[in-house]
């Protein structure tokens, strides 16, 4: 008896230990398969020249800045419909081309983010719609855009003008100065006022207070840059022995505390409300027009797939993009207004035309759609200098464009600030000229040709909040002041991070706005 069950024990461990090694045999076949299939088809493709073992990564050597310039000079140096490119062993495919990124974005099979985004974005700045995987993303998405309807926006406005008429108050301390100052250190600060006020609820003025938060989003977008152009910083394992990590790790905690502030104090307000006569099925469409955190906070206390560490995550994600875009955005428009006093001023004449003599301190929502050259002048600033320099899918089927192939698996990048100066589709793509976005010229280039927010499913969901906020900004400042600058635009020294940076920041002076 006793040994009829020793043998028995002994047949099942063979067994046990006969189906492990079977299924690492197995998978370590798919995997060897998978991989050489991407890197065959990865081969077929033009690029430059590759190395054993390290591939392309002589593009990666230097300081952060040289390897932008590189990256970027490596872009232009190949405008094909797709370009192949080695991160040491692992295979990546670059497109510049309006029809092929048309084909990439709009592939139900090229919507998942790669794996090295989620990697390294995850452990910093938490799992968001930005990172997460399709069915969840579809699910996130779907409940966080019932927050940036028109209506909803709409009842922001008054709260922008007012966090914007704050920045100018503290604006005023640069008046008449011999000295620049970065203007985005300024611009973030009324970004993130304008974002929680607006979408949170919750009333700060950042001018006022310590600039740990920014500080640390500010290295954070460039410790998951660095990460990325580092192959053996990438594995977590490797990661988290590095004195990167350890910096990144406060820095996470700091960002993630001021949201977790954020939420505990509109919660707080909140719950003093009377809600036990909420209709649920009303509040899952946002049929109340609820600012976004009240609306997702009920969505989370009635629906247990959205938890309360989920939703914090995404208003983290969504305080960071809607102010550091933003900032980013209007700092490089005042910083091309001030080095061509010409468009500055056509601008200008626009907002007196538009909003009258008293023009900034009279806007309203509806003059905004008005202001079209000044449209046109963001469009061409953001097209020049690329918020998002760069955005990453990855291949979950083959996806075949023209007559090649990119592999299940492959990595797909589409460097948006090489797409912008792409001379086959921009003349003269270093020029700062608005005309470009006349409603002729924008009718006879390629739509995705032009794609600051990314385009597809997968775009991003605050476009229209961006383009409220960046022009009421503008005609209030432009209407106060004059902005001149002293750096020469084409000795601008940027490097990549999450958003285009600029090494010694947009500085700029100001005057007061003399009427002309």
């Amino acid at each position: 008896m006793f040994l009829t069950l020793l043998l028995t024990c002994l047949v099942n461990k063979i067994i046990a230990v006969v189906l492990l090694v079977t299924v690492i045999v197995v998978s370590v076949r798919i995997y060897l398969w998978n991989y050489l299939r991407m890197c065959y088809y990865a081969s077929k493709l033009p690029g430059p020249p590759a190395y054993p073992i390290i591939g392309n990564g002589e593009l990666l050597f230097g300081s952060h800045e040289e390897v932008s310039h590189n990256l970027l000079d490596m872009c232009l140096q190949y405008q094909k419909s797709l370009i192949r490119l080695w991160l040491g062993p692992i295979p990546l495919v670059l497109t510049l081309d309006p029809r092929a990124i048309q084909e990439v974005l709009n592939n139900p099979n090229a919507l998942e983010k790669s794996f090295v985004h989620k990697i390294v974005w995850n452990t910093t700045m938490g799992k968001s719609i930005f990172t997460s995987e399709v069915p969840e993303w579809k699910h996130h998405r779907g409940i966080i855009v019932k927050g940036f309807s028109p209506i909803i926006l709409k009842s922001y406005f008054k709260i922008f003008v007012e966090k914007i008429n704050i920045l100018s108050e503290n604006l005023d301390f640069e008046l008449n100065k011999e000295t620049s100052f970065d203007i985005f250190k300024y611009l973030s600060r009324t970004t993130v006022d304008s974002v929680c006020g607006s979408t949170m609820g919750v009333n700060i003025n950042s001018h006022k207070h310590s600039e740990s938060y920014f500080d640390a989003t500010h290295r954070l977008l460039y410790f998951v840059v660095v990460r990325l152009f580092n192959v053996f910083k990438i594995p977590t394992l490797f990661y988290r022995f590095t004195e990167d990590y350890k910096i990144a790790s406060k820095c996470s905690k700091i960002v993630r505390e001021f949201t977790e502030k954020i939420i505990a104090e509109k919660r707080n307000k909140y719950e003093k409300i009377d809600n036990n006569l909420i209709d649920v099925k009303a509040n899952k469409k946002n049929e109340y027009k609820k600012p976004l955190l009240e609306f997702l906070m009920d969505f989370t206390k009635n629906n247990e797939q959205f938890t309360d560490a989920q939703l914090r995550d995404e208003v983290n994600f969504i305080i960071f993009a809607a102010y550091e875009t933003s900032a980013n955005a209007l700092s490089y428009v005042l910083l091309n207004l001030a080095a061509h006093k010409d468009i500055q001023t056509k601008v200008y004449n626009e907002i007196l035309d538009v909003l009258g003599e008293n023009n900034g301190d009279s806007i309203k929502f509806d003059d905004l759609p008005k202001l079209k050259y000044m449209e046109m002048v963001i469009k061409e600033s953001m097209r020049r200098y690329s918020t998002v320099p760069f955005m990453g899918r990855q291949a979950t089927q083959d996806i075949k464009i023209g007559d090649y192939t990119i592999a299940k698996g492959v990595i797909i990048t589409i460097p948006i600030i090489a797409v912008h100066l792409n001379k086959n589709y921009w003349e003269n793509p270093l020029k700062f000229d608005p005309e470009r976005f006349t409603p002729e010229n924008i009718k006879n280039r390629h739509p995705y040709a032009y794609i600051p927010f990314s385009a597809g499913p997968r775009n991003c969901i605050g476009i229209r909040y961006a383009w409220i906020v960046m022009k009421i900004t503008l005609a209030t400042l432009l209407s106060r002041y004059e902005f001149h600058t002293d750096l020469n635009l084409d000795e601008l020294r940027f490097q990549f991070n999450v958003s285009l940076t600029l090494v010694n920041g947009h500085q700029v002076r100001i005057t007061p706005r003399q009427n002309l």
